[in-house]
């Protein structure tokens, strides 16, 4: 793109983006003082950052995200102290970009796998989905959570982040402990939902798609 078309708002944005994230790991940018940020090494790899951010059309909440997977392949090489510079090392933002593009077509597998589950279950759900989920034809047979989970009906991300599933789950354990097993366990459902939400933004999107249903914590 044309660099022209970039304003100071727009690297600014970027030099903030980033100290935040550096800050996470420990490191303070800073900008030289007495200088003008502009005549500045620093202000040269922000610029190109934020080119690459317009080019790629990247709103705020996808350039840190960038941002983050960038600052993991540098401190997996131990070059984070470098700071900006570190970004800048060989096909860095290539791949930090394949890497995001990837992220976000699994995200966007697993949104549209939650939502197809919600809408599956309101078409089973009876006088309310924590009965429905727990009934059972017959006294000998597995409930309906337990089934649905093992016939890959439910996913371990939707019994994470569904209120419903997990006082299902709970009732569960207090009534059957041995059927309880068969489904995961709160610190498998933890890690699940921990690793989903991590992301920016899909905290989000799943409470509009589960409403009254989100799990907070």
């Amino acid at each position: 793109m044309n660099t022209l078309d970039l304003t100071d708002e727009n690297i600014m944005d970027v030099w903030l983006w980033c100290s935040e994230a550096y800050i996470q790991h420990g490191i303070r940018l800073k900008l030289p003082t007495n200088t003008n940020p502009t005549k500045t090494y620093q202000w040269r790899y922000l610029k190109s950052i934020a080119a690459k951010f317009k080019e790629w059309q990247f709103d705020e909440s996808t350039s840190k995200q960038f941002i983050q997977i960038a600052l993991k392949h540098c401190n997996n090489s131990g070059v984070l102290r470098k700071g900006l510079a570190a970004l800048h090392q060989k096909n860095l933002l290539q791949i930090c970009y394949e890497e995001l593009k990837n992220r976000s077509n699994s995200i966007d597998q697993s949104l549209n796998s939650i939502k197809h589950i919600h809408k599956w279950l309101y078409n089973k759900k009876q006088d309310n989905l924590i009965n429905t989920l727990l009934y059972r034809k017959y006294e000998d047979e597995f409930c309906n959570l337990t089934k649905w989970y093992n016939a890959n009906k439910i996913s371990k991300l939707y019994l994470s982040l569904s209120k419903p599933c997990g006082v299902a789950l709970h009732k569960l354990g207090n009534i059957d402990a041995i059927e309880r097993s068969y489904l995961p366990k709160l610190t498998s459902l933890y890690l699940a939902r921990s690793n989903f939400i991590e992301h920016l933004g899909n905290t989000d999107r799943v409470k509009t798609i589960l409403g009254s249903d989100w799990r907070e914590l």
